[in-house]
């Protein structure tokens, strides 16, 4: 299949970003359309995204291992339900060379701006080269481009904690070289990344200070190593391992109602996070008051460990739960009056979810500034995959397209999928641009929000990185995975302005 709007035949695609939906989109190119004219564009020095720069202690992933890959790519050998970021990391690499995905890669290639040229029906990519000491950024046209810059890239440090004078750390930039051994550390957040990171530091530091504005919701997860007999049957009965999967894909599925306000599954989960925390804290009634959320079930990320209320109770850690007020040389100060000195900072602080893909700059149609409107007001897309205002681009989990109950890799693929038969279309019809019609983004947008109507992010005050800051819903997903790839599954073209 090739089409003559194009020089080769077939189109010149860049891909923003080398993670796992980067990889993604690659390999399926390759095995689906036979398209090897691809470009990836990537920072870093390797494939891996949050996998090559999370490497903090604890650091694993929240979703189980054989539900975080990719069908295409199913890996026997898992370690653990709930794999560790270096074996994680391996996995991604495997992929990539597997595939022979590297020798599209541009490694250290930062991507600073896209722009639609409307004459030559072409994305114009802007990047910074670090092999070449300049200050010119170099440029590089493309027919089709895919954002794959991932969701957590860009570490959130907020202005007041930058006066710490000691040594700091974010968990997404953790510095091994920095001797934690009999110090006196502070934690500040309790997101995911704290909750795996204090208990693996907990019995090394000589006193660990936790400081938290809003305690998480934590569910016991079902951790165990994989048995080394049922690796030899995923390995030589691949159907076996595809049924494994496909049984702990419904599971997690039967959790999604959970974040429906009254619904029988958020009051069980409600439940079952209560009796975990009382059970783990009933001998310190002291701890409980200050690790009890007094916000709705699923506001915030749930976390899933099941060390965090045991380091807590740790004799050598000590929770703040007032706001710091300010940081003078190495001493924190709070709001209650209470000041401790520290030698080690550790930032938990999260990632810049809601600048999306910034600092990178989108220039679409008629030079509309794509992300700017969206921090202005509000992202809209269908599907989170395609936009009005940006011709021949395709997002992979863009705007409301994270889900809380399951493993975004599931939507990742449907993403992918969706983008191949968009361009599969667009190579049929010998056409040059494949444009979403504004009133099929309007559309989408009032049946999402619908959707999303009796979420407990729409009903309650979250204020988390699930909605921006007007309290609209920008990043999650309004229904289950299994709804999402049955919508996407086909698509209706006469959405589609193809010419």
């Amino acid at each position: 299949m090739s089409s003559n709007c194009w020089s080769n035949g077939k189109p010149e695609i860049g891909i923003i970003g080398a993670g796992m939906s980067g990889l993604c989109a690659a390999v399926q190119l390759q095995k689906k359309l036979a398209i090897t004219s691809f470009t990836i564009f990537e920072k870093n020095a390797d494939v891996g995204g949050i996998w090559l720069n999370n490497t903090y202690p604890g650091c694993e992933c929240d979703s189980p291992s054989h539900l975080y890959s990719f069908s295409f790519d199913l890996n026997p050998n898992w370690s653990a339900n709930y794999a560790p970021q270096p074996e994680i990391l391996d996995y991604v690499k495997h992929v990539a060379e597997k595939h022979k995905i590297y020798e599209h890669i541009k490694f250290h290639h930062e991507v600073k701006a896209l722009t639609w040229n409307e004459d030559l029906k072409k994305w114009i990519v802007r990047y910074a080269n670090a092999f070449i000491e300049k200050n010119d950024d170099e440029i590089q046209m493309f027919d089709i481009v895919v954002m794959a810059v991932g969701t957590f890239r860009i570490p959130c440090i907020p202005n007041e904690l930058k006066t710490f004078s000691g040594p700091t750390m974010h968990t997404a930039e953790w510095n091994y070289e920095i001797n934690l051994k009999n110090k006196k550390v502070a934690v500040i957040g309790s997101g995911a990344s704290a909750v795996q990171v204090i208990p693996k530091i907990v019995n090394e530091v000589h006193t660990l200070h936790c400081y938290h504005r809003k305690p998480p919701y934590v569910i016991p997860r079902l951790q165990f190593t994989i048995p080394k007999f049922l690796k030899l049957f995923f390995f030589y009965i691949p159907f076996l391992m595809w049924l494994y999967r496909c049984l702990v894909f419904m599971l997690y599925e039967l959790f999604q109602p959970a974040y429906y306000c009254g619904s029988f599954m958020n009051k069980l989960v409600y439940k079952v996070t209560k009796a975990y925390r009382q059970r783990e804290l009933k001998k310190h009634e002291h701890l409980l008051n200050d690790l009890t959320p007094t916000y709705a079930f699923g506001c915030k990320r749930v976390t899933l460990t099941e060390g965090y209320y045991a380091a807590m109770t740790s004799p050598n850690v000590h929770l703040h739960s007032s706001h710091i007020d300010k940081i003078v040389d190495r001493t924190i100060y709070t709001k209650n009056g209470m000041k401790e000195e520290i030698d080690v900072l550790i930032l938990a602080t999260g990632f810049k979810v809601l600048e999306y893909w910034g600092p990178m700059q989108i220039f679409g149609k008629n030079s509309h500034n794509v992300l700017q409107s969206w921090i202005d007001k509000e992202p809209r897309s269908y599907y989170g995959i395609a936009f009005s205002s940006a011709p021949n681009l395709f997002a992979l989990l863009g705007p409301n397209t994270v889900v809380g109950h399951n493993s975004v890799m599931f939507m990742v693929e449907c993403q992918v999928n969706f983008m191949i038969k968009a361009v599969r279309k667009m190579m049929k019809r010998n056409a040059e641009v494949i444009n979403l019609k504004v009133a099929a983004e309007d559309d989408f947008m009032d049946k999402l929000k619908a959707n999303l109507k009796d979420t407990v992010w729409n009903r309650e005050v979250c204020d988390s990185w699930f909605t921006n800051s007007r309290g609209v819903v920008t990043t999650l997903w309004g229904g289950n995975c299994t709804k999402y790839w049955r919508q996407t599954r086909t698509i209706d073209w006469s959405k589609f302005e193809i010419k």
